[in-house]
């Protein structure tokens, strides 16, 4: 009787295995535009044209092409690195979704006794409270000179948040910002906001916080030296802790925020890796205030991470971007001693069609686009003033989407304002253009 009931429980398991294999399989494929673009064919001898060789596939054509990333990344998407490729610029292209998909299946799998061990931690934590991440962050902060932010360029829901603290930072006298996307080739404070200030500030959020940071008047600071010849990490952070040292020399009052990438702002060394936070403090016996934005959050940066997200948010309720606390003090709940504090985002959710985050805190509200033609693919709103005095292929949307949402409408997330409309096929060609204004 024993191994019967044993024959049993092993043969459940295997077909719950089994279900949860066959559900990835259909759950990985991409469906309706996304699927369009991943099986949209790469003969030279149609429309499409293959990359030159050494450019970047979002420079093909004229200006920056938002769909040519995804011909190519859909149909290579074997290695970690891959799909993290692929996720990094369906993100860019307004498909937060997807790319969160593609960014949690880059991860490799852990044993089955790790993930055993997740829940079994989960349940013995204790109580936790949950504080409000922007009331915390703000009052630590105010007695701050230098304060560190990361982000995962495939999970641009941290950059959304980054974005809403802007204003509140400038308020607390910070008036210098470093983003690690912005190119040293340009003076990014004179500079209109195109493709010229960095591959990824053609991402739309990040876009925005850039024109938000001149809005308010920050000065900002580019990543990196353009000549640099040996362009590894170590050089590159050394190089920007150097330049953020300097500034601090020269303006003994300067109060500086940064937003860099992962583990670049961690506190101390890691392996043969020093990052900038590091090389910072040592430079400046300043102890930089650092904020990891991409562990506890849909994706995280790691499976494990990944998992304990996932279960977290099962327990316990999280409506808003928050900070762990036990006894009114900040907790890793990773255990991560490389940051001074992790925030835990809420789940992200689904709304028309996408991200539910995009509303930027409300500063933001969906607007709803008829199709205007039976090739439509894809929607791009632009702001009016930047198309009078640039040249639109080299220009930055303030949101775009292939997405429709059930009623067949294309839902763009907006301010208040004027806006150009761009309306295209799947081979990105412009099949017309209206103008927009936003109440």
């Amino acid at each position: 009787m024993h191994q019967i009931h044993s024959i049993c429980i092993m043969k459940k398991s295997w077909l719950v295995l089994l279900f949860l294999f066959l559900h990835e399989l259909v759950e990985a494929q991409p469906a309706g535009p996304a699927l369009k673009l991943k099986e949209y064919s790469l003969d030279t001898a149609s429309s499409y044209k293959l990359n030159p060789a050494g450019l970047p596939a979002l420079y093909a054509g004229e200006g920056l092409h938002y769909l040519q990333p995804l011909y190519e990344y859909f149909k290579q998407t074997t290695s970690a690195s891959d799909k993290n490729r692929l996720a990094r610029h369906l993100a860019m292209a307004g498909d937060h979704l997807l790319a969160n998909y593609y960014l949690e299946h880059s991860y490799d799998s852990m044993m089955a006794i790790a993930y055993e061990d997740v829940k079994k931690y989960l349940d013995t934590m204790g109580k936790l409270q949950l504080m409000d991440a922007s009331a915390y962050i703000l009052q630590q902060a105010a007695n701050e000179r230098i304060v560190l932010f990361n982000e995962n360029a495939a999970q641009l829901q941290q950059r959304a948040h980054f974005y809403t603290l802007l204003e509140d930072f400038y308020k607390l006298g910070f008036r210098y910002l470093s983003l690690y996307w912005l190119s040293p080739l340009v003076n990014p404070n004179t500079a209109p906001v195109t493709k010229f200030l960095g591959y990824q500030v053609a991402d739309p959020i990040a876009a925005e916080i850039v024109r938000k940071a001149k809005q308010l008047g920050f000065t900002l600071i580019a990543y990196g030296d353009s000549s640099i010849t040996r362009k590894t990490g170590n050089v590159q952070d050394a190089v920007q802790a150097s330049r953020l040292a300097a500034l601090l020399q020269q303006d003994t009052a300067a109060k500086i925020l940064v937003l860099d990438e992962q583990a670049h702002i961690a506190e101390r060394p890691i392996g043969n890796f020093t990052p900038l936070g590091t090389v910072l403090h040592r430079l400046t016996g300043i102890d930089p205030f650092t904020i990891d934005q991409t562990e506890l959050c849909n994706g995280s940066s790691f499976e494990y991470g990944r998992y304990f997200y996932q279960e977290l948010v099962k327990r316990i309720p999280v409506e808003k971007v928050t900070v762990v606390t036990r006894g009114k003090q900040p907790v890793s709940l990773l255990e991560n001693d490389l940051y001074d504090v992790q925030l835990l985002f809420p789940p992200m959710k689904e709304k028309s069609g996408r991200a539910d985050w995009l509303t930027l805190s409300g500063s933001r509200k969906p607007v709803a686009v008829q199709p205007a033609h039976r090739n439509l693919f894809l929607v791009q709103a632009y702001y009016k003033d930047e198309t009078f005095r640039n040249l639109l292929p080299n220009l930055i949307p303030a949101d775009q989407t292939y997405l429709t949402d059930r009623d067949g409408y294309y839902r763009l997330y907006l301010q208040p304002g004027k806006y150009t409309l761009i309306f295209r096929d799947i081979h990105y060609g412009v099949l017309t253009e209206r103008e927009l204004e936003v109440q």
